[in-house]
């Protein structure tokens, strides 16, 4: 099995009540490599690498 980097794709959204929303990483990341993300007063950082993969650090 190959891993293939999501980055820039878009996947169909679930009807409503459905499911959970889906956002592409593109959507969130728009362009830039690193968003820092606050959750409860908390940052959280959500970084692309060089390989195409998510890393989330607090």
């Amino acid at each position: 099995m190959q891993d293939t980097p999501m980055v820039g794709s878009s996947l169909e959204a679930s009807p409503a009540g459905s499911g959970p929303r889906v956002v592409s990483s593109a959507d969130l990341l728009d362009g830039s490599r690193e968003i820092i993300i606050r959750h409860v007063g908390e940052d959280y950082r959500l970084r692309l690498t060089r390989a195409g993969k998510l890393i989330l650090n607090k």
